[in-house]
């Protein structure tokens, strides 16, 4: 993962760490096959998650729906990815 900054604005990359933009964030606690280390993983999910959902900071995940940027929300026992907009500000 890694947190990009300038201009008093942040943007994190979240990479791998969310495998399905509805399972891996509605259930940040399910293990997936690839995780080497199963228990780090879904604590590491579920840090860098909060820190998105508390901070409301946008993110970049590879297994996001188009436009693949957004930002989550807390919900029930995980979290529910919310699309940014794709239109540019002109």
């Amino acid at each position: 993962m890694f947190r990009l900054d300038s201009d008093n604005k942040a943007l994190m990359l979240t990479a791998d760490t969310a495998n399905h933009y509805v399972l891996s964030l509605q259930r940040p606690d399910w293990e997936v096959r690839f995780d080497m280390d199963k228990a780090q993983a879904t604590a590491a999910c579920r840090k860098v998650f909060d820190m998105i959902a508390t901070d409301r900071l946008p993110f970049i995940g590879y297994h996001m729906p188009f436009p693949a940027v957004g930002f989550v929300e807390r919900s029930d026992l995980g979290y529910r990815f919310v699309p940014a907009t794709y239109q540019f500000d002109i």
